[in-house]
């Protein structure tokens, strides 16, 4: 009797914590959630290495997955700079399907040849014709920093974008800055990001500091 009970207590715990998840996709990408539950903003936060097997993120000043560049002083100033509502791009995440109603399997970069695992790099996206204004390419350098908080990390250039959008970024970008969002892409209110992307950097290696 007592095993019975206990089994029965797990099946609704487990039952209550399945039906806390909202996955709707009614809400367009990247607006507000309104009031998430404490599971989906640590889902959220976490989906850069608990879904997805990425080491968390430690140092905000080096991107996830490419680190820093290493003579960022070459850079001089950046020739695309975009300041907007932040939005999450999960492309090349495989554990977001069917969660992101715009979730592609495919990048426009990649890291040898496979698609750029958002959960796992931090890169940002940039519409072709943002891209032909700056002389921006895919594998640039950019800065992304957290408007309400300061914080900043490196990313690369690594999807291409609809004419037009701004502030799109990675999931792992999101993380390092202190952006919470839930696994369906929606940002947890409607935080502020800069943009600086630095043309011609593709070259430039990264490494950790």
């Amino acid at each position: 009797m007592v095993g019975f009970l206990a089994r029965w207590s797990f099946f609704m715990l487990l039952i209550a914590t399945i039906s806390g998840c909202d996955d709707s996709a009614d809400q367009p990408n990247g607006g507000s959630s309104g009031a998430p539950s404490p599971g989906d903003l640590a889902q959220g936060q976490q989906i850069a290495n608990t879904i997805s097997g990425a080491p968390p993120v430690t140092d905000a000043n080096g991107a996830p997955g490419f680190g820093s560049p290493q003579d960022s002083s070459q850079f001089g100033d950046a020739s695309f700079t975009a300041n907007s509502v932040a939005k999450i791009d999960t492309d090349g995440d495989p554990s977001e399907q069917g969660y992101d109603p715009n979730w592609n399997a495919q990048t426009s970069g990649h890291i040898d040849g496979q698609p750029v695992n958002s959960a796992q790099y931090a890169y940002v996206v940039m519409s072709p014709d943002q891209m032909a204004a700056s002389g921006a390419q895919i594998g640039d350098w950019a800065q992304v920093t957290n408007n309400a908080t300061g914080q900043t990390v490196w990313a690369r250039v690594e999807d291409v974008g609809p004419p037009g959008g701004t502030g799109e970024i990675s999931e792992a970008t999101a993380t390092a800055v202190g952006i919470q969002f839930q696994q369906n892409s929606w940002t947890v209110g409607n935080p502020t990001v800069t943009v600086q992307v630095y043309a011609g950097t593709a070259s430039t290696p990264g490494g950790s500091h």
